[in-house]
């Protein structure tokens, strides 16, 4: 069973009372005051803060987070971008959206991210497992999945973490009862 990752996408707190979720990714452009006292509630409780979007990098030091997620799904050079995030990021976890494409995924990973990230829909399912798959029979590097969509059937995947939207209207109760 894969771990569960929360986007947090809009300012709510009430996350944080989940115990099964133990790490979130919030979006850097919420607001200071919310980006911050999430961290310090979340920090307090031994969980783990990896910032995402344009200024991760910068609010992942501001705050003193715990690491960082960027998309590089539409980088033209994704081997440069990924090893400066790499050298960016120094100890802090790193986590990398790659493009739903073998060859992007194995030049990603050579900058050696703590986990690669594949998009999923609801459309395209199918080549998304297969592509995830793939991916962990080869590399030792862990995986998780975006679901874009609340329609995506994100549990039959083979990978590490699953990222859930906070924004979408998922049943955590009914997930977690399936552990």
């Amino acid at each position: 069973m894969p771990k569960f990752i929360l986007y947090i996408s809009k300012e709510d707190f009430s996350a944080l009372k989940n115990k099964e979720i133990e790490c979130f990714v919030v979006d850097a452009s919420l607001s200071a005051d919310f980006l911050s006292e999430f961290n310090r509630q979340a920090q307090a409780q031994s969980k783990i803060v990896l910032a995402y979007g344009e200024n991760a990098a910068a609010i992942c030091q501001q705050y003193e987070m715990d690491g960082l997620v960027q998309d590089l799904s539409s980088s033209p050079n994704p081997q440069k971008d990924s090893q400066n995030l790499r050298q960016k990021a120094g100890s802090k976890i790193l986590g990398l959206i790659s493009r739903n494409r073998r060859h992007e995924a194995m030049i990603i990973s050579e900058a050696e991210p703590d986990f690669l990230i594949f998009k999923v829909w609801s459309a395209g399912e199918s080549g998304s497992k297969d592509l995830v798959k793939w991916y962990n029979e080869l590399f030792l590097i862990q995986s998780a999945i975006w679901v874009e969509d609340e329609n995506a059937d994100f549990m039959g995947y083979e990978t590490d973490n699953v990222i859930l939207n906070n924004a979408h209207n998922f049943d955590f109760d009914k997930l977690f009862s399936k552990k």
